[in-house]
C-alpha cells in the first residue's frame, strides 16, 4: 500500500512539474511573440529563402520544392522558440515571464517597441515602475548574458537550419 501512495506521489508530482515546464515555454513564447523576438526570426528565415533563391537561381529549383522547404519554417521557428526558452529559464522565473506578458499586454509594453517619440508620459511612468520592479530590474542586470545567449543560439539556430535546407536542396539533386 505504502509503495501505492508513494507511486501516486511520484506521478502527482511529475505531471505538475511537466505542467509548470509546458505552461513556461507557453508563456516565454508568448513574450518573444509580443515582444517581437518571434517576427524578427520569422523575416531571418524569408530572407534567407530569397539568399537562397538567389544563389540556387541558375539551378532552376522548382517553385513547388520551394514551398516544401519554406513548409519547415514553422517547425524550425518552434526549435528556436524551446531554444530562448532555455535562454529565459537560465535568467528568469515564470512570475517574471507573466510580469513581461502582463507589461506587453499593456498600452504602455506595446508602444514600447515603437518609436520613442509614440509613448505618452503615462507610458513612461509605467515603464519607469515596471523597471524599477524585481522584474524589471532582472531584465536591465541579465541584458548582456541573455544578449550573448540570444546571439548564441541565433547563430547556431540560423546555420543549422541554412544547413538543413542546404542537405534537403542537395538530395533533391541541386548544389552549388
Amino acid at each position: 500500500m505504502k509503495k501505492i501512495y508513494t507511486f501516486i506521489l511520484a506521478l502527482i508530482i511529475t505531471t505538475t512539474t511537466f505542467a509548470q515546464v509546458d505552461a513556461y515555454s507557453e508563456d516565454v513564447k508568448q513574450c518573444i511573440k509580443s515582444n517581437g523576438t518571434y517576427d524578427y526570426y520569422e523575416n531571418v528565415v524569408d530572407q534567407m529563402f530569397s539568399m537562397l533563391q538567389e544563389q540556387y537561381a541558375s539551378q532552376e529549383v522548382p517553385a513547388s520544392l520551394w514551398t516544401e522547404l519554406k513548409g519547415l519554417k514553422t517547425e524550425s521557428l518552434e526549435e528556436l522558440s524551446q531554444m530562448v526558452v532555455s535562454a529565459y529559464r537560465g535568467h528568469f522565473t515564470h512570475q517574471d515571464v507573466k510580469n513581461m506578458n502582463a507589461l506587453y499586454a499593456t498600452k504602455a509594453g506595446q508602444n514600447m517597441f515603437k518609436k520613442a517619440e509614440n509613448l505618452t508620459e503615462g507610458d513612461k511612468v509605467a515603464l519607469t515602475e515596471f523597471y524599477r520592479s524585481d522584474t524589471g530590474q532582472k531584465i536591465t542586470g541579465s541584458q548582456d548574458s541573455m544578449n550573448a545567449s540570444m546571439s548564441q543560439i541565433s547563430e547556431m539556430w540560423s546555420s543549422g537550419f541554412y544547413r538543413t535546407i542546404v542537405d534537403k536542396l542537395s538530395e533533391k539533386g541541386f548544389n552549388l
